[in-house]
């Protein structure tokens, strides 16, 4: 979203260092061959995501719809593909990739909007591919919320909900877990990490 140009430092700052994100990462990299490509859905600053699959010698086409969030990706993660677009409307050709990335920004769209888009990244992965999701654990469908000072509206499972709607949608969960998270000035998050493959 636009508002998060306002805050892409800060969100950096306080958000780029969750171990349980740094350990699904390090997760999906690992499964992963040499040159896999990896589409960023709502990449932000590149860190750590980009950065972390990058260096591990996977291709990254990042998407996001904050110019200023763009332009500190590109600065420190050269090695990725950026797009500046909102990701909930990119086309259902848009590629092929060998894992799909979501780390908190599915949360900005309607349940429904979640779903459908849900229904294009399945449609993005090859066969075998991973996904990989972060979401904060409640249960709301574009409620206003205050993020960092700055009013956004967003939406939210909990944990066997969010597990439900991924496999209805053809995303088997293989792992699933809930955990709290303290951003450095920020108070704590109950938040749910997911990887799911589509079948071979």
């Amino acid at each position: 979203m636009e508002v998060f140009d306002h805050i892409a430092e800060k969100y950096q700052g306080e958000h780029s260092h969750n171990p349980y994100q740094a350990a699904l990462l390090e997760k999906i990299s690992s499964l992963l061959p040499a040159g896999a490509s990896v589409l960023d859905l709502g990449c932000g600053t590149g860190v750590p995501t980009a950065k972390v699959l990058t260096a591990s010698d996977h291709r990254v086409v990042g998407v996001d719809i904050a110019e200023r969030m763009l332009r500190l990706a590109r600065e420190q993660v050269p090695a990725a593909e950026f797009v500046h677009a909102d990701f909930a409307a990119l086309p259902d050709d848009f590629g092929k990739f060998d894992a799909v990335t979501a780390f908190f920004s599915l949360l900005m769209l309607s349940k429904a909007d979640i779903e459908r888009t849900l229904d294009k990244i399945a449609g993005w992965l090859r066969p075998g591919g991973y996904f990989a999701i972060g979401m904060v654990n409640f249960d709301a469908d574009s409620i206003p919320i205050e993020f960092m000072g700055v009013p956004v509206t967003v939406s939210g499972y909990l944990e066997p909900d969010l597990k439900a709607v991924l496999e209805a949608h053809g995303l088997p969960v293989e792992t699933i877990e809930t955990v709290f998270f303290t951003p450095t000035d920020g108070p704590q998050e109950s938040q749910i990490f997911a990887l799911a493959r589509l079948p071979e």
